[in-house]
């Protein structure tokens, strides 16, 4: 069952850069998420990146400074709240957020607006690098 709250996260625009309910990128929406439903603040690492276009900078980041930031790989069920990384185009520079066992939020350049979408899907069952816990969600 879908939690109450996921709907809120549903069709927010995609921006490169954007942290607001007005328009994210991918991690944006992360960071939005967890800072107002899970009361975990992470850095924005704005201008860490130009644009989510920099493929080769989000990816860098992704492994460089989000991942070892208080984040640990799980090896048992994903829950709400959990950090998922995607492989596109072969690198892993695509996250979203788990809001249950089987279901995340995201968005991307390629989509309009963020969408709630099933793990196990062909399109995104492939394409998983890893699901992440934040310490504060331990």
């Amino acid at each position: 069952m879908i939690p109450v709250w996921a709907a809120r996260y549903v069709g927010i625009a995609f921006a490169s850069g954007g942290r607001t309910h007005a328009a994210c990128d991918c991690f944006g929406l992360v960071r939005l998420v967890l800072a107002e439903e899970f009361h975990v603040d992470l850095p924005s690492y704005e201008g860490a990146y130009v644009s989510a276009h920099e493929r080769e900078e989000v990816s860098a980041l992704i492994a460089d400074r989000v991942l070892p930031d208080g984040w640990h790989l799980i090896g048992d069920t994903p829950r709400a709240g959990d950090g998922i990384v995607l492989r596109v185009l072969n690198r892993p520079w695509h996250v979203g957020v788990m809001v249950t066992a089987t279901d995340f939020l995201h968005v991307f350049e390629g989509q309009a607006v963020s969408a709630l979408e099933r793990l196990d899907s062909p399109r995104w069952s492939r394409r998983v690098v890893g699901i992440y816990r934040h310490r504060a969600l331990a």
